[in-house]
């Protein structure tokens, strides 16, 4: 029951006397967007002689949360979130299923059953140190990574648990995707603010590249044409630094043999067993003229160049 000469509540929020002398401070905060009922925020204070006096500004406090929109206007979990953020999300199918798999494996196991509330920069952090020290997040305890999970004769694939760290790259990809996630959030209002900005994004390794040398790349092209089907598609490579599934995408009618121009409009995507043409990456038409196949002492006889 409500406390004070005779009641302490208030049109906006109520402070009500609990077992033991303790104080719960209630304030209204809204509507839930995805249950639709009215959403409170509350707070206990333990029983003491200055209960009441602390109760008061926790109820303040609170209030000024709702005022300022720095409450959660909701108790969904980051896994409603993500459902929801998924479902409006315009991407392409690829990029969808690295995105299930992403959340799959490191993002809802962690964090899904939280509330959107209480996550927060620090919460995020610790996150990604979590999974920066192991991918599978062990407990730290020695054990064995088996080859399957059903029952099974151990044999030289079952191996001792090593911590593999998850890289930098996939981690940016993993705080990209809950910055989307609760950006739509804020833009719903079941937030006030992103805490996903208060949170330092992995950093990006710099990169790396390790190409062969000229020399190299001559006598790579050369010994793939030992088979004309290789050999074309590893020249393509070369020369025109297309992705493999635009290179997979080619026909004839998209190549100006006058010209030596290759129009790239489409590339391959695959998901498992499923393949299918789409738009390119960039979802940009590209015309590139090709190089002359180079002429090399190990490049086979012209008999056995495809025409």
């Amino acid at each position: 029951m409500a406390i004070g000469a005779g009641s302490r509540k208030r049109s906006r929020g109520e402070v009500e006397e609990r077992s033991g002398g303790a104080l719960r401070v209630r304030v209204y905060a809204g509507v839930d967007p995805l249950s639709g009922k009215r959403h409170y925020l509350t707070e206990t204070v333990p029983a003491g002689p200055k209960a009441a006096k602390e109760a008061e500004k926790v109820r303040a406090r609170l209030l000024a949360e709702v005022d300022e929109r720095r409450n959660p206007r909701t108790n969904a979990t980051v896994n409603q979130l993500l459902d929801r953020y998924l479902a409006v999300l315009e991407i392409e199918d690829t990029t969808r299923d690295d995105h299930e798999r992403m959340l799959r494996l490191y993002i809802r196991p962690l964090l899904g059953a939280l509330s959107i509330g209480r996550i927060d920069g620090e919460t995020l952090d610790a996150f990604y140190a979590e999974l920066r020290r192991c991918r599978t997040r062990c407990d730290r305890r020695a054990r064995v990574d088996h080859r399957i999970d059903a029952e099974h004769p151990c044999d030289k694939r079952c191996r001792p648990h090593v911590c593999k760290p998850l890289g930098s790259s996939y981690l940016r990809q993993i705080h990209t995707v809950l910055n989307g996630a609760f950006t739509r959030a804020v833009r719903w209002r079941w937030i006030g603010a992103n805490p996903v900005r208060q949170a330092d994004a992995p950093q990006q390794p710099p990169a790396d590249p390790n190409p062969p040398s000229p020399t190299q790349a001559a006598r790579i092209v050369g010994e793939a044409w030992r088979d004309p089907d290789w050999g074309m598609l590893v020249w393509l490579a070369m020369t025109t630094g297309a992705r493999r599934g635009e290179l997979s995408a080619l026909r004839w009618d998209r190549i100006d043999f006058a010209t030596g121009v290759l129009d790239i409009r489409t590339a391959v995507a695959q998901i498992n067993t499923r393949t299918w043409e789409k738009d390119t990456k960039t979802h940009q038409r590209r015309r590139i003229v090709a190089d002359r196949r180079p002429s090399l002492s190990s490049t086979p006889t012209s008999s056995t160049r495809p025409r």
